[in-house]
């Protein structure tokens, strides 16, 4: 069950579908993200979040930059495992497949650890949503803080202006219950749309799956707006292929709202 050919790119890239060439372009090259250097916070960027998403990079660059924040990206940043192996492994109900998969994504989670404490960091930021259940079984493994994106930009952010309304999804998050039986905190993600002087936030509905066709079709008529706001890389994919032929919506991550917020109204 577990792709051998998989864990040997993984090993040999950092990610499990390609050389990590065109994440490092995005990252480095495109945006000039910080890698490698001494920081307190590493941000950790998934394996195709950077090539799916560079606008909800450039965005975190501006905050990183506006707030001074001390980061840093890594050039191999070793991918947890959970799309290649994990998933496919919980979607079969095979449990010698996922007990393996847990065994592999903590030798590549502590991998990445290793290069944190290497570089002086004190905590390690999450960006892809589908690689926080797998940190947070392992995160007692370190001495170092393991937060999501949204934590941290909550710790800076004082309040932003952004005249609208937008539907909010944070996601369900009901594959993570067969990885880990901690609950996740979402809370950071909200408070900080919450500091957005005139931003009427609709909530949708969390108990809806957008990995579920029945269930993602009723979470798009259940929308207010035609803007969509989501914290979850995930759920960012399949809404944005679910909405492209339903008009003029408008997706975003919430770094570009938080980012919107202060830009638009001269909040430098």
């Amino acid at each position: 069950m577990i792709d051998e050919k998989r864990v040997e790119n993984i090993r040999t890239y950092g990610v499990h579908h390609n050389t990590g060439a065109q994440r490092a372009k995005v990252l480095f090259e495109d945006l000039g993200l910080a890698k490698d250097r001494k920081a307190e916070y590493v941000i950790l960027s998934g394996c195709h979040a950077p090539e799916a998403l560079p606008q909800a990079f450039r965005a975190l660059k501006g905050l990183f930059d506006r707030f001074r924040i001390s980061y840093t990206f890594l050039s191999k940043e070793t991918c947890c495992g959970w799309m290649p192996l994990g998933q496919p492994a919980v979607m079969a109900k095979d449990e010698a497949a996922i007990a393996k998969s847990k065994e592999l994504a903590q030798g590549f989670i502590l991998e990445n650890f290793k290069q944190a404490e290497a570089l002086g960091a004190k905590s390690v930021v999450l960006f892809c949503a589908a690689c926080e259940p797998t940190y947070t079984n392992f995160k007692k493994a370190v001495n170092l803080e393991v937060i999501s994106y949204s934590e941290l930009l909550e710790r800076f952010f004082a309040g932003g202006k952004l005249e609208g309304e937008i539907d909010y999804y944070a996601g369900c998050y009901r594959f993570r219950r067969r990885i880990t039986q901690e609950p996740i905190d979402v809370g950071a993600a909200r408070r900080l749309l919450g500091k957005i002087e005139g931003l009427k936030v609709h909530e949708a509905d969390n108990s809806l799956c957008c990995f579920v066709r029945p269930h993602l079709d009723g979470l798009i008529h259940s929308f207010k707006t035609k803007e969509i706001v989501t914290i979850c890389t995930g759920c960012y994919n399949l809404l944005r292929g679910a909405i492209k032929d339903r008009g003029d919506y408008r997706l975003k991550m919430l770094p570009e709202v938080v980012w919107e917020s202060l830009e638009r109204t001269g909040g430098f």
